[in-house]
């Protein structure tokens, strides 16, 4: 088969890449290893990915695209494809063995406004429902797309890439096929299928953040703001609902986090330290579900926020979330910025980040000349970028349990993503700001100093 890009993965990012290469002509190929649909976390978006989104719709003229820049018009046109209301960033400080306890000044919760109202709000995204309706949309605008596939081979012939592939569907003859492309885009995520194949280096341990994470999706989720309403707090609600937010509740080690999407279901999960999930993944601690009780036993008011949930799907585990190759993009091959690397989702950067990516590699792709500096310095882009945020990110986990220092660190997050933002409503784009504006150098040596003096 012959094409002009091979794109290997479909999830959000990989799928709106096609669909948007496809909508402007080119021919493209998707393959996976699986099929739609198929649970995936990394589902809380924020306002730059909302702009980037919207600005991608404008440029690649996707009309389908634009409504899910945000919750209202999400809602009011995709009513069927799961999606949550983020009103910004909820933070609960607990401590263990003890009923959560506030104060009306919130010494012990911060809540960080994204969107003025309900309309106009961030979404959480039911990645089974978005990553379907993507995938569905590139392969309506003409993308080729190969599902359940096992990749056997990714080899350099001439000025093409051939990757060789085979079919796992039940019923399907094995006989294997061949694609060749002059460019080929790694949507793999955790996969890194194009980085195995070239034998890249492995950078994760020059990553501060070193953290895993225990979770599910969850019916039966009780209401936050409820139940603290009901214990006499009513903090949770200024300046918005904390259950129309990202909630996370901050714990010895770590965090929970709590996402709600429709129909009673959340996603939630559990972040502790690599070496705690290692341990957890095998079995030293009892099964999933054990230790997962366990850790909600220990801290009251989230065991009474989830006494009557019950999981939809048997609890996954992913022992370590920090990961970076050593290279994001080289002679006619690139990855999209959540394969090259990934931290954690503290502060929900992996949506943006992966969008930041299509935005960039599709004006490359559809630039009427192939620019060869260009492409090499956006993969250099997107590995300093996973180490800028691993710097913001890590100063989190460094300065808890101390919840004063961390609304600091939190702040340092928080002002880069602002600069960012404001710069997308100017018209720039990631490639020329950085993601969270990682080329900003006077603003990141600020931050870089503060963050020193912080922890």
């Amino acid at each position: 088969m012959e094409c002009e890009a091979i794109i290997l993965g479909s999830s959000f990012s990989g799928a709106l890449l096609a669909w948007i290469l496809a909508a402007r002509g080119m021919r493209v190929l998707i393959i996976d290893r699986s099929r739609h649909p198929r649970f995936a976390i990394g589902e809380s978006s924020t306002p730059a990915a909302d702009l980037i989104l919207a600005d991608l719709a404008t440029r690649h003229q996707l009309p389908k695209l634009a409504p899910l820049a945000r919750w209202g018009s999400w809602q009011a046109t995709y009513p069927h494809i799961g999606c949550g209301k983020k009103r910004g960033f909820s933070y609960f400080h607990h401590r263990r063995g003890e009923p959560f306890s506030d104060t009306a000044d919130h010494t012990a919760s911060l809540l960080v406004a994204a969107s003025a109202t309900d309309a106009g709000s961030d979404t959480h995204w039911l990645r089974a429902d978005v990553d379907q309706f993507l995938h569905a949309s590139a392969v309506g605008a003409g993308a080729a797309s190969r599902e359940d596939c096992v990749i056997e081979s990714i080899e350099r012939q001439g000025a093409d890439w051939s990757v060789r592939f085979r079919s796992l569907t039940e019923g399907v003859k094995d006989a294997a096929e061949t694609a060749r492309a002059p460019f080929l885009i790694d949507a793999t995520g955790g996969g890194g299928a194009v980085a195995r194949a070239l034998g890249l280096e492995r950078l994760d341990d020059t990553l501060l953040t070193r953290t895993g994470a225990l979770f599910g999706h969850f019916h039966g989720v009780d209401s936050w703001d409820r139940l603290q309403a009901a214990a006499g707090n009513f903090s949770t609600t200024s300046p918005f609902r904390s259950d129309d937010a990202a909630q996370h509740h901050l714990i010895d080690g770590g965090w929970m986090w709590i996402l709600r999407f429709g129909d009673d279901l959340a996603s939630v999960g559990i972040v502790q330290p690599a070496d705690v999930c290692r341990r957890w993944a095998g079995g030293a601690d009892g099964t999933l579900d054990s230790v997962w009780q366990k850790k909600l036993a220990e801290y009251p008011s989230i065991a009474l926020l989830l006494a009557a949930s019950r999981p939809t799907r048997p609890l996954s585990i992913m022992p370590k979330m920090s990961r970076l190759w050593s290279r994001a993009s080289g002679d006619g091959w690139a990855m999209l910025p959540t394969t090259a690397g990934f931290i954690d989702p503290l502060h929900s950067s992996g949506i943006a980040h992966g969008l930041s990516g299509v935005q960039r590699l599709a004006d490359l792709l559809l630039a009427e000349s192939f620019d060869a500096a260009a492409w090499q310095a956006y993969g250099t882009a997107v590995i300093d970028e996973v180490y800028w945020i691993d710097e913001l990110v890590s100063a989190c986990y460094a300065v808890l349990p101390d919840f004063d220092r961390f609304r600091l660190a939190s702040t340092l997050f928080f002002l880069a993503t602002v600069q960012a933002e404001r710069g997308y409503q100017r018209g720039e784009t990631t490639a020329s700001q950085g993601f969270l504006a990682a080329r900003n150098a006077p603003l990141r040596m600020a931050l870089s100093a503060a963050r020193s003096e912080l922890i």
